[in-house]
């Protein structure tokens, strides 16, 4: 089996940023994602890189009426109403003229446009499947919608990548049931482990951000395994963007990447590289550097190791 490098990006505009802070201290971010995005694809067709873009069901809404008749019966009920999306749409404008930051529609045609492009579904409404108060019967619900808008749209949607990666057996069920074939899944290295336990956040926290430079996770390379049905592409390695209080350690992230790409292609092991398009949004060109270099190094593994590049509904 040749090795893989798979690309995902988790697309939402500032819908998965609503309970993290606020929009003006995020616009800049947003809106520069959005700028970045013709030149990301770009560097996708230089150096023909296959990307699953998972884009919130409510960014396919031309504007407000259109997007409301896809809204479900059942919108999840979690016990902290400020991860509720809903009554944002009092506020935001009704199309993506006017918010820009909340759809996103003539961004989903130019990215489909691209060859080796997949439209995936980031859930309708950023749906977070282990807080408090939503059920399983709700998350249905809200895939049955992402679903529907995508197929509306002309958009065949078979793989999903669920906010912050919360994965649940039943959730998965409800995937496969809806004609998914394939979804990405949380990190399962002792970081992430202890990080999912609330009391050690603050630390693990930190451990997470220094495993970006350090080698404290192992390669994070793996085979793809099915689950009933479904391909679980778990996610290797969030790229993040340039750290300023650490940014004399960028090379050890980009060494890092580039020895753990190099060994999924000797052993013939998927390395699977993902982000949000607004982490691009603030130092874009140096970002986009620091991407193009990685993809630059893509095309060697290709001919030294026969390394493919594929995306989620390909791997699948």
């Amino acid at each position: 089996m040749n090795g893989t490098f798979m690309v995902s990006l988790d697309f939402e505009l500032f819908w998965g940023m609503l309970d993290v802070c606020t929009l003006d201290d995020y616009r800049e971010n947003v809106l520069g994602g959005r700028k970045a995005i013709p030149e990301l694809l770009k560097l996708f067709q230089t150096y023909d890189i296959h990307a699953t873009w998972a884009a919130v069901g409510f960014l396919f809404g031309e504007n407000y009426e259109d997007l409301r008749q896809f809204f479900p019966e059942q919108i999840p009920d979690y016990a902290d109403n400020r991860l509720d999306p809903y009554p944002q749409f009092r506020e935001i404008g009704k199309n993506e003229e006017e918010a820009p930051c909340f759809y996103g529609a003539s961004l989903i045609r130019e990215i489909a446009a691209v060859p080796g492009q997949e439209i995936g579904s980031h859930t309708f409404c950023h749906y977070y499947c282990r807080e408090a108060g939503q059920t399983v019967e709700e998350f249905a619900a809200d895939m049955a919608a992402a679903k529907k808008i995508a197929t509306d749209k002309g958009y065949d949607v078979t793989s999903v990548i669920l906010p912050r990666n919360q994965s649940e057996p039943e959730y998965t069920e409800v995937l496969r049931k809806l004609g998914f074939t394939a979804y990405r899944a949380e990190e399962d290295d002792w970081i992430h482990r202890n990080f999912r336990k609330k009391k050690w956040q603050a630390p693990f926290r930190a451990l997470h951000l220094l495993d970006m430079y350090l080698p404290l996770t192992g390669r994070c390379c793996y085979a793809p395994r099915f689950e009933d049905g479904i391909c679980n592409l778990v996610g290797s390695r969030i790229f993040r963007p340039i750290f300023r209080p650490l940014e004399f350690l960028e090379g050890l992230k980009l060494r890092r990447i580039k020895g753990e790409m190099r060994y999924a292609a000797k052993h013939g092991l998927v390395y699977h590289l993902w982000w949000h398009p607004h982490n691009l949004g603030v130092r874009t060109e140096e970002n986009l550097a620091q991407l193009e270099e990685l993809f630059r190094y893509y095309p060697e593994l290709k001919e030294q190791y026969g390394m493919q590049s594929l995306n989620m509904g390909e791997a699948a």
